[in-house]
């Protein structure tokens, strides 16, 4: 089981940092076309749509699996946290399932739409051309495969009696420290 969550890991990992990649580039990109808009009156083509079906896919898709992985996905437990340990741990399993079940459901979708996507070579007619869509649709399934994986490993930890990797409410996200920078 520890080779399955140290995969897991990593790859909740890689896709957290590539989706804190896109949002640095979508920052830069955004800004870079106000500028060329204020200052030169001429926008950048497509910056819209590129944020959109790029961008925002990716900072949202992408880091699905680290969210879950660190239990970090917003919840409200006002009644749970009332309940005994027993019928909590059987409402943590019986929200497992449903996830997993919900999340896998997802994914499959998110697969076939992003395979028809891209056997049509999808594109949006932007200004001055035309911009490929059918790569981002991939992302989608990507992330959500991934957070499946994270699920089941979890809900395998938490029915063999093993600790899930779970990270304190107040506590930071595991990001790279400053030292030695």
């Amino acid at each position: 089981m520890k080779p399955l969550q140290k995969f897991a890991t990593g790859l909740a990992d890689l896709l957290f940092w590539i989706a804190l990649g896109a949002g640095a580039l979508m920052m830069t990109h955004v800004t870079v076309d106000v500028i060329s808009r204020t200052l030169f009156n001429h926008p950048l083509p497509g910056t819209g749509e590129i944020t959109a079906s790029y961008y925002m896919i990716a900072v949202a898709f992408l880091p699905l699996a680290w969210v879950s992985w660190r239990d970090q996905h917003v919840t409200a437990d006002l009644f749970v946290s009332q309940m005994g340990p027993r019928l909590q741990k059987l409402v943590a399993l019986l929200t497992d399932l449903l996830a997993i079940a919900y999340v896998s459901t997802f994914v499959w979708q998110t697969w076939l739409s992003a395979l028809s996507k891209t056997r049509r070579g999808e594109v949006w007619e932007i200004f001055g051309g035309y911009l490929p869509i059918w790569p981002t649709r991939w992302l989608l399934p990507i992330g959500g495969a991934a957070m499946v994986l994270v699920l089941v490993i979890k809900l395998l930890l938490r029915l063999s009696g093993g600790d899930t990797p779970r990270q304190a409410p107040d506590a930071a996200p595991d990001l790279p420290s400053s030292e030695g920078v």
